[in-house]
């Protein structure tokens, strides 16, 4: 069987840091927020958002997975950092569904049109990302340095960048901002106002430079810019519990009261 071919290898501390103490603890804590707003009333709005945590969940799983396995096992640790990013990605769909939902009520958006543009996105995220680690050339796709971490190339880096930005970063942000200036009352407006900070720093301090770490890491050799950068990251990785928590009181709990 192919598992018992998995060799393992010694890693570096700072991945130790960022793969199993931080990815850890939000891990924990994501599933700690998903059963918050499950256990509480599962409406569709609450299903959808609770589906942007358990995604990273599973992301950051498949990411933890990898990190011990050999970089002779090339081909294997490529394929579970594919789908880690893959889950990672394609959770943020979650969100603009949730806002979308909020902007022209459920009967609006319809269930059909909300798995259609979850499908599709889905579809050219996955699909997209599989062909170019699939394709036998250094210009496409993922490749791991020799210390075994995963570096992308150029064209993968663009691609998945143009995916998540066109079709749900920006939309996320033009229709938080929608949202905030539709809500009449104080209490709702403030409430919209922690959610939308929380997922701007998710954005801004989280998703965004590990794409660009990443990317880094596949066209320099290690240096001190890059553990400079890696150890940004593991600090800054801890704010994702502060965005969680914004976003969770925002609309995680009782935002159509």
């Amino acid at each position: 069987m192919w598992w018992k071919k998995i060799v393992l290898f010694q890693i570096d501390l700072d991945r130790i840091i960022v793969i199993y103490v931080t990815q850890g603890i939000l891990v924990i804590f994501f599933a700690i927020v998903a059963y918050q707003i499950l256990k509480r009333r599962r409406q569709r709005i609450n299903l959808i958002f609770s589906g942007f945590f358990l995604s990273m969940i599973i992301g950051f799983l498949f990411n933890m997975s990898y990190a011990v396995i050999s970089p002779e096992q090339e081909e294997f640790v490529i394929f579970l950092h594919f789908l880690s990013w893959f889950f990672v990605s394609f959770g943020t769909i979650f969100l603009l569904i949730v806002h979308m939902i909020i902007l022209e009520s459920t009967l609006i958006y319809s269930i059909k049109r909300q798995n259609r543009y979850i499908l599709l996105y889905g579809l050219l995220l996955f699909i997209g990302m599989l062909i170019q680690i699939l394709i036998p050339s250094p210009l496409v796709g993922i490749k791991l340095t020799p210390s075994g971490r995963p570096g992308w190339t150029l064209i993968f880096f663009l691609y998945v960048i143009a995916i998540t930005s066109g079709f749900s970063i920006i939309p996320i942000i033009t229709t938080s901002f929608k949202i905030y200036h539709r809500f009449e009352t104080i209490a709702l407006r403030k409430k919209w106002f922690y959610y939308l900070v929380g997922s701007l720093g998710l954005i801004i301090f989280n998703f965004y430079p590990i794409q660009i770490l990443n990317f880094l890491t596949g066209i320099m050799p290690e240096n001190e810019v890059l553990d400079t950068m890696r150890l940004i990251i593991v600090v800054s990785g801890v704010s994702v519990i502060l965005w969680g928590l914004l976003m969770y009181y925002g609309i995680g709990s009782k935002l159509k009261d």
